[in-house]
């Protein structure tokens, strides 16, 4: 079975409000769907509810530079891709970036076109990894296995469970911060921590036949903690 093609969802991280317009209606006339943010604490806010895989990044942006900004990422969703775009073209300002963990370094300004070309070298790579990745489509609560198998349906609770800790940092979060997040976007009542740990174990016991001969954990519990999702999971819309 043939797996859709994914999406690309970029975030703009651009204080000039021209050319971040600029920016996003070229990437959208590309059919890339878009975000845009003006400064680290905005981007931080949008990955909390978003899933993104790129995102195009100036240095000179207030309160936290490109640097910090990119050191954070990195650290927190090292799958991301990081362009940065930027007016500060000095060696020492490419050599920081890479070492932030950026993937490509382009110079204010650059061509459209060659913008594009680096998104698409680098979404080239997300294809390639996406086939030992898992697939949660958050929309229809189904799950595809690597390898084109076929998808699992989840209910409801299962399918948001793994979307927050697919897109958390460190793909972890506090049992508390869970059932927070199921209580609200389930519409449901207060869900406690007895409660997740059934939603878990249904959910192990679900996924488990199909990683037969496979030494892999499904959520791994930090002990007086929370949990920490084990498999790679990227999230789609549809």
């Amino acid at each position: 079975m043939n797996r859709p093609a994914k999406l690309i969802r970029i975030v703009i991280v651009e204080d000039d409000a021209i050319l971040r317009e600029e920016l996003s209606q070229f990437l959208q006339s590309r059919k890339f769907i878009v975000y845009e943010v003006n400064n680290g604490i905005a981007l931080n806010d949008l990955l909390l509810r978003e899933s993104v895989d790129l995102v195009i990044l100036d240095l000179n942006l207030p309160g936290q530079s490109g640097f910090v900004i990119a050191k954070s990422i990195r650290h927190q969703y090292p799958q991301m891709g990081i362009v940065m775009l930027t007016a500060r073209t000095g060696l020492i300002d490419r050599i920081n970036s890479y070492e932030s963990g950026a993937d490509i370094y382009l110079p204010k300004p650059t061509p459209a076109l060659e913008l594009l070309a680096a998104i698409n070298s680098l979404t080239r790579r997300f294809a390639e990894n996406d086939l030992e990745n898992w697939i949660l489509h958050s929309h229809s609560s189904q799950l595809s296995p690597p390898h084109g198998a076929n998808r699992i349906n989840l209910i409801a609770a299962e399918s948001t469970l793994l979307k927050a800790l697919a897109q958390a940092p460190n793909r972890s979060l506090e049992s508390e911060t869970i059932c927070e997040i199921l209580s609200e976007q389930l519409a449901a009542e207060q869900m406690t921590k007895r409660s997740l740990e059934n939603v878990i174990s249904r959910l192990r016991k679900k996924l488990q036949p199909i990683l037969v001969g496979q030494e892999r954990r499904i959520i791994h519990s930090i002990w007086g903690t929370g949990y920490q999702l084990c498999l790679p999971i990227i999230v789609v819309n549809n």
